[in-house]
């Protein structure tokens, strides 16, 4: 009636997952491996159907194969695990950290995890070229427009970044004399040229963080063909002073002639002006004498008029007789001995 103590039970718990028995028997092993296999499997199987990986320094796009969203959605995709249905949509990843392209000629700046291509030779405005090395910082800042005028990859660092650095650093630093690459005017050229590539980058899609100039690199011949040109700038700097020079002196002379040429006319109208001034003196001075020579002939005339009415009045007798006694006293020479009064009127108006 009663069952023994060893007998089997009639019921057994059952567990999903059996918990494997450790056991150094290569059949136990196996069979372990076995178990973890049919685990791991289908989260494998879902980790690369479902779901994927965007890395914390890339951003992403999610790109739909079929269906009514069709096509390569705006929204960006952010770092960390996300939804990708195998065969119905693809991430396509962007680097969103700092990238370079290097322009140099120097091969140990080159390599790396960046873009490296050969220095620009920019043709300076005095005519020596100069190979001018320039490192191009920049981030993707909109990876749809970057996508919709690029594609996929990288080809926007040719499209974009390279493309447009080369001529606009030639254009800008070109428009400086070989010798202005170490002054103030590289400064100014090379913030118009970062303001123009930060433009232009954001027009497809970058954004520009820096662009630095770094190394100048002038010509072999650049030493001599300076010095033979300063030589020959001197020599046309001295030419110009010298024809200067004698359009001055010519100025100078022509000058000097022309105030010689015043003050002799000058001089002329002065002389004139004081020889007619020297005949209105004479002139007024023979008037003056003439009108004095009248008035003392007038003078004169009127005194012998008054001296003949005189002489017929009273007493012109006796008048008369003195004058001649005076006549006869000059027309006598030598002593006069005189014996009776010569005052004497009566007495000489009798003889």
């Amino acid at each position: 009636m009663f069952e023994t103590a060893s007998a089997t039970p009639r019921f057994k718990a059952r567990f999903p997952v059996k918990m494997p028995s450790f056991s150094f028997r290569g059949g136990g092993i196996v069979s372990l491996l076995l178990k973890l296999l049919l685990i791991i499997s289908p989260l494998l199987f879902l980790r690369a159907c479902v779901i994927t990986y965007v890395a914390p320094d890339q951003i992403g796009l999610r790109q739909i194969s079929f269906g009514p969203n069709k096509g390569l959605q705006k929204t960006l995709v952010r770092a960390g695990y996300r939804r990708q249905i195998a065969g119905y949509e693809k991430i396509q990843t962007f680097p969103r950290n700092i990238q370079l392209v290097e322009f140099t000629n120097d091969e140990a700046e080159g390599g790396g995890d960046h873009r490296s291509v050969g220095a620009i030779n920019v043709p300076t405005v005095d005519g020596y070229p100069v190979a001018v090395d320039v490192t191009v910082i920049y981030r993707v800042a909109d990876p749809f427009l970057v996508v919709s005028r690029f594609g996929f990859g990288r080809a926007y660092e040719d499209n974009v970044v390279i493309r447009l650095t080369d001529p606009s650093v030639k254009q800008h630093l070109g428009e400086l004399r070989a010798e202005e690459f170490y002054g103030d005017h590289r400064l100014v050229k090379a913030q118009h040229l970062r303001a123009e590539l930060s433009a232009r980058f954001k027009e497809n899609g970058l954004q520009l963080a820096d662009i630095l100039i770094r190394q100048y690199d002038y010509p072999e011949t650049f030493q001599s063909l300076t010095e033979q040109k300063k030589i020959q700038d001197q020599s046309v700097l001295t030419n110009r002073a010298l024809a200067k020079q004698a359009e001055v002196d010519t100025r100078l002379k022509l000058t000097g002639a022309q105030g010689q040429n015043l003050i002799n006319i000058k001089t002329a109208e002065f002389q004139a002006q004081i020889t007619g001034i020297n005949a209105q003196r004479d002139l007024y001075e023979r008037s003056r004498h003439a009108e004095a020579d009248l008035l003392v002939r007038k003078a004169e005339a009127q005194g012998s008029e008054l001296i003949n009415r005189a002489m017929e009045g009273a007493g012109s007798e006796k008048l008369l007789r003195l004058r001649k006694g005076l006549a006869l006293l000059n027309s006598i020479k030598g002593p006069i001995y005189i014996s009776e009064d010569p005052t004497d009127l009566d007495k000489l108006g009798s003889h």
